[in-house]
């Protein structure tokens, strides 16, 4: 599995955890998984969520192109709305704002989303560090859940998908 990872500057604390621990956690089974961060290599409180989505957007297309259809991308921003509006104007992107395990589950059985987008500020919510730490395990679920959640393909959920891709 290749997962492909980008933020802007109020997700990049977030993105260099996320990337640590996918490498440990216990995703896809026995599949290695390969994480790829494309950015920011450093905080830059003036970036675009824009350039992040564009980044992942491309890699995890050009990964399906070449036959690697087990690709997935992470996005996060602030409140991962933006940053999955951009990653969206891509043909052959299906990114998705998840903030519970059954969205992330829904997203990917029905919808074969390939990209999952995070909300920072969920946990820069957090009052104190024991509720920070609650909250990085649940959107760590979140993203085990939607990497270990396969696409259905059940007839009327391919129709709805290639539906998608026809309307741009």
């Amino acid at each position: 599995m290749q997962i492909f990872i980008a933020s802007d500057h109020r997700g990049f604390a977030l993105k260099g955890k996320l990337c640590a621990d996918l490498l440990r956690a216990p995703i896809a089974g026995d599949t290695p998984v390969t994480v790829t961060d494309l950015g920011p290599k450093s905080y830059d409180p003036e970036d675009d969520y824009n350039d992040a989505a564009r980044a992942v957007a491309k890699a995890v297309l050009n990964n399906i192109k070449i036959g690697k259809p087990d690709t997935f991308g992470i996005l996060i921003c602030g409140s991962a709305i933006g940053i999955s509006i951009q990653a969206n104007r891509f043909k052959g992107i299906r990114a998705a704002v998840a903030q519970d395990l059954e969205v992330a589950e829904s997203s990917r059985s029905h919808n074969d989303a390939n990209v999952i987008c995070l909300s920072a500020d969920r946990l820069t919510a957090a009052k104190d560090p024991l509720e920070s730490e609650k909250a990085y395990e649940d959107l760590f679920a979140i993203v085990e859940k939607f990497l270990n959640t396969p696409f259905s393909k059940e007839a009327r959920h391919l129709r709805r998908i290639k539906r998608l891709d026809k309307e741009i």
